[in-house]
């Protein structure tokens, strides 16, 4: 085996071969405990009495974004071996590239996770929707409940390019919480959201010390003043700058989290 090669796809199996042997017990609780959960929260959120609101398609939505919080837990949890010296360094001392260990977790964390989500999501919507129909099936004036879509995650959303910024606004999450935690050991999933979190407060804080000094007349301290004008199609400069961070933020996470791993074999 030349250990130099920057990627075998034979070796890329046998790593992802032994990622599942050693943790296909944990993967299986997740999938388990997401399906429980998923169908807990959605059949809190439906009716199961009478004159109660109907459960459309918004309520999917928002739904559907609560239950997004459980898949940027599993993927900000990725490399979990290292969270202590002693699995790092048999993390590290496997028989594959930096590129291969990068690319393995991505494809289980991100790829898989996001596949199996949305399966569980539509199995759960489902079954949630079949128990409390059951439950309102004894009363006379019972509330609607609307089969799930995939189209109802983008409730109110008619564009295709917003619906696209939608969509990379979740690959961008999902990358930085993939990538930057490999900049921590212990606690890396809650370090992780602290530095996003920080992040987001900065650039909000940036915004209003840019808008007092150059728009002095601001009365409120948290104002933020931007001087906007439409570019194409009712896209504003600001949308335009907001939707690129969104849609081109993960080309940076990704090469950031590939280089701190490259680092750490060093």
């Amino acid at each position: 085996m030349n250990s130099n090669s920057f990627f075998s796809f034979s070796r890329f199996i046998k790593l992802m071969q032994n990622d599942f042997l050693l943790n296909y017990k944990k993967y299986l609780f997740t999938v388990a405990g997401a399906l429980i959960v998923g169908y807990v929260i959605l059949y809190m959120q439906m009716p199961t009495r009478e004159y109660s609101p109907d459960f459309n398609v918004w309520n999917y939505s928002q739904t559907f974004l609560m239950c997004l919080l459980g898949l940027g837990a599993f993927v900000g949890m990725s490399f979990p071996d290292f969270s202590s010296k002693t699995s790092s360094m048999s993390y590290l001392l496997l028989p594959s590239s930096n590129f291969e260990k990068f690319m393995s977790q991505f494809f289980i964390r991100i790829v898989l996770g996001t596949v199996l989500f949305f399966i569980i999501f539509w199995i759960d919507a489902r079954l949630a929707r079949a128990t409390a129909l059951a439950v309102l099936s004894q009363f006379e004036y019972a509330p609607t409940i609307k089969p799930f879509e995939f189209s109802n995650i983008f409730y109110n959303i008619d564009r295709v390019f917003d619906r696209l910024v939608l969509i990379g606004c979740m690959v961008s999450i999902g990358t930085y919480l993939y990538s930057v935690r490999l900049y921590f050991k212990k606690l890396a999933l809650v370090k992780t959201v602290i530095s996003m979190t920080v992040a987001v407060l900065l650039m909000m804080l940036l915004f209003v010390t840019l808008s007092h000094i150059f728009y002095p007349d601001n009365y409120g301290w948290w104002d933020i003043q931007l001087n906007t004008y439409e570019i194409y199609k009712h896209y504003g400069n600001m949308d335009i700058w907001i939707y690129a961070i969104f849609l081109l933020s993960w080309i940076f996470f990704l090469p950031l989290g590939y280089f701190k791993l490259k680092e750490k074999q060093i």
